[in-house]
């Protein structure tokens, strides 16, 4: 039986806030879910890589009173994305649309748009499954991102998981996902005692980590807990120069 979201804070108090801020997500994702279309051709129109402009308006709007952001201020991006004028294919990429008159900082922006598409990703990925497949250059062969979490199962092989669609699937054994290097000295591994079944995979290439999720831990919580779960981990991987190259599931990638 998997914990849920309170027993998580009952047993890690010191995570109280990140994991009730993922309780809004998912409430937004589940509102949001009813309004998105069924239908397979509909998931991907011929203008627009996003929410169905009949749609966007009310998911905006949902998305806005759920997580307690000023409307207002946010006024010029809901109207972008009635209006078609933001792609979501391209957010996993790092490539964020142009939105004037918005107040808000680059890392802001991308922290929002990541909330407010996942949504888009979780239906894209029922609509097109690719789970299984090769991940080619380390990215989600469905939406290009990043790896977020990696868990080894049995063979041994190692499954690489996306954070925007929640797409999982293989990549080499022995290698970093972000900059592809094998080269075994720029390898590392960290572990923490006080983490158990969580370690982070580091690379001295391209200055990276990513966190392993062991497979006891995943008969207790689903991925999304588990990166929450393993804050303190990202904590010291960037305390020691290291970069996390994806959102986890509350679109943080700098641990402050």
């Amino acid at each position: 039986m998997t914990i849920d979201i309170q027993a998580l804070i009952e047993q890690r108090p010191h995570l109280k806030d990140p994991l009730e801020l993922y309780g809004r997500w998912q409430r937004f994702q589940e509102e949001a879910a009813e309004l998105l279309p069924k239908e397979r051709s509909a998931m991907l129109p011929d203008d627009s890589q996003a929410y169905p402009r009949e749609k966007a308006g009310a998911i905006f709007r949902m998305f806005v009173s759920i997580f307690d952001l000023p409307g207002e201020q946010l006024a010029p991006l809901g109207q972008a994305l009635e209006n078609g004028k933001i792609d979501f294919m391209r957010l996993p990429l790092g490539e964020l649309p142009e939105i004037s008159a918005l107040p808000a900082t680059a890392d802001e922006l991308s922290m929002i748009l990541f909330l407010l598409s996942r949504p888009y990703f979780l239906a894209l990925r029922a609509t097109f499954p690719l789970d299984g497949g090769q991940w080619e250059d380390g990215r989600c062969p469905l939406c290009s991102a990043r790896p977020a979490l990696a868990t080894i199962v049995e063979g041994p092989q190692r499954h690489l998981h996306c954070s925007f669609c929640g797409t999982s699937g293989t990549y080499q054994f022995i290698g970093c996902p972000n900059c592809g290097t094998g080269d075994a000295s720029k390898l590392n591994t960290i572990v923490s005692d006080g983490e158990p079944g969580f370690r982070l995979a580091t690379c001295d290439g391209c200055h990276s980590y990513i966190k392993i999720v062991e497979s006891s831990i995943l008969k207790e919580m689903p991925l999304d807990l588990a990166d929450l779960a393993s804050l303190p981990l990202d904590l010291i991987a960037q305390g020691q120069g290291y970069e996390r190259m994806a959102p986890n599931p509350i679109a943080l990638k700098k641990m402050e």
